[in-house]
């Protein structure tokens, strides 16, 4: 009969649908860990070149961090959009075109003569990133095994922190040799390269309508409500752990070691590398406690040694305290900051509903990206307005809610289909 066929059609797109690839296989090193490991090489070269480039328009800090909040609020205004659209058309689509906006984007600030001209250009590769990353997580998301999805989100961070690890020294030696911009010129070729593999094995993922081409005609999408309200205290956690991860993430720590100990590129990359290798093997750690012990038995030590570490921080501030003791404390918080890598997105793919991934996950990201835009512009108020010491209060105070959220407002959720 005629009512068979739709149900015939419906277990491609189901769970229970095989998934995509295992953490430990070709398809995933290929398909994500080495274009996210190239992007991130890319990244880390420019990024000892950023604050001394925001520096020379010779404006104040609060102006300088325009730079990161910039590039941190093209992900959020880029978040939604981007959901849309991979629920519209697929994720390949889009992951294709972010390394190729990024790479136009390096290209621009080779040729940036204002400061708004700078700021544009790093908006733009802020949601160029978010594309990637979204298309990314959607795939394990629709494809990963609950056992598995830990592991596969923290080792593709890990691998941007690999990146991270390489880029900066690099970095800081070609701005160096070959001037301030040259290393905008590595990372739009290393943009490009990471076309390569993402072209070649990047695989589609079911778009809307062909997800609930096997359910009821008259079954209604999602709506907005619905996805957000039963997973409020989550959106919670996403809120409250990028305010803390925020300063780290858009790296207001190296721009704010560049304006209190006056370093320069060469010694930006070198302190940033260091921050890479001390929170690379942790990193990659934390995906295989997250799927063997649970999302939350590896979250609130994290995030309760980001407020400790934090408080610290504000210590060697108030104090005026030698850039040596500010090195110990500094690597100290990313190794904490390096245990609650991935954890949240890995919880984002474990709550993403088959029928509203790409949306699901752009309105997480974008809760998330709130937080992540809106720290370090906070960061950069209280810096200018009461002294750095108080920005750092601020910043455990964010990790310390979300170390409360986890235990006292959110279940486990590691064992849960996506």
């Amino acid at each position: 009969m005629g009512v068979a066929v739709p149900l015939k059609e419906a277990p491609p797109t189901s769970p229970q649908a095989p998934p995509e690839s295992n953490a430990l296989s070709w398809d995933a090193f290929l398909s994500t860990y080495l274009p996210a490991l190239v992007l991130s090489l890319g990244t880390g070269i420019a990024l000892p070149a950023i604050p001394v480039l925001a520096r020379s328009f010779n404006v104040s800090f609060g102006l300088a961090s325009g730079v990161i909040t910039a590039f941190l609020l093209g992900g959020l205004v880029g978040s939604l959009p981007t959901g849309w659209l991979i629920d519209r058309f697929g994720r390949r689509r889009i992951m294709l075109a972010g390394p190729l906006l990024t790479s136009a984007m390096a290209v621009m600030v080779l040729t940036a003569h204002t400061f708004p001209e700078l700021l544009i250009y790093r908006f733009l590769d802020g949601w160029a990133a978010q594309m990637w990353l979204m298309g990314r997580l959607t795939g394990i998301a629709a494809r990963g095994r609950a056992n598995q999805r830990g592991r596969q989100v923290t080792w593709m961070y890990g691998m941007d922190n690999l990146g991270r690890l390489s880029g900066p020294l690099l970095g800081g030696f070609i701005a160096a040799t070959w001037g301030l911009r040259a290393p905008f010129g590595a990372y739009a070729l290393l943009a490009l390269l990471a076309l390569i593999p993402g072209y070649k094995f990047i695989k589609e993922s079911p778009t809307r309508a062909e997800q609930t081409a096997g359910m009821a005609v008259d079954a209604p999408a999602m709506t907005m409500r619905q996805l957000v309200m039963p997973r409020l205290a989550f959106f919670g956690v996403a809120f409250f752990s990028a305010m803390a991860r925020g300063p780290i993430f858009g790296d207001m720590l190296h721009l704010y070691a560049a304006f209190t100990y006056n370093l320069d590129p060469r010694q930006i990359g070198i302190l940033a590398t260091s921050a890479s290798l001390v929170t690379l093997p942790i990193s990659f750690t934390s995906g295989i406690l997250m799927d063997r012990y649970g999302r939350k038995k590896t979250m609130v030590p994290g995030f309760s040694g980001v407020t400790v570490t934090m408080l610290l921080l504000a210590v060697t501030a108030f104090l005026h305290m030698s850039f040596t003791w500010y090195v110990v404390v500094f690597l100290s918080t990313v190794l904490c900051q390096g245990l609650t890598g991935g954890s949240v997105q890995t919880v984002g793919t474990d709550l993403a509903p088959k029928e509203a991934r790409g949306m699901f996950l752009g309105v997480w990201r974008f809760a998330g990206q709130v937080g992540t835009a809106g720290s370090p512009i906070l960061f950069a108020l209280l810096a200018d307005k009461t002294g750095y010491g108080w920005s750092f209060v601020f910043t455990g105070a964010m990790a310390l809610i979300v170390a409360w959220l986890l235990i006292a407002k959110v279940p486990e959720t590691g064992q849960r289909s996506a």
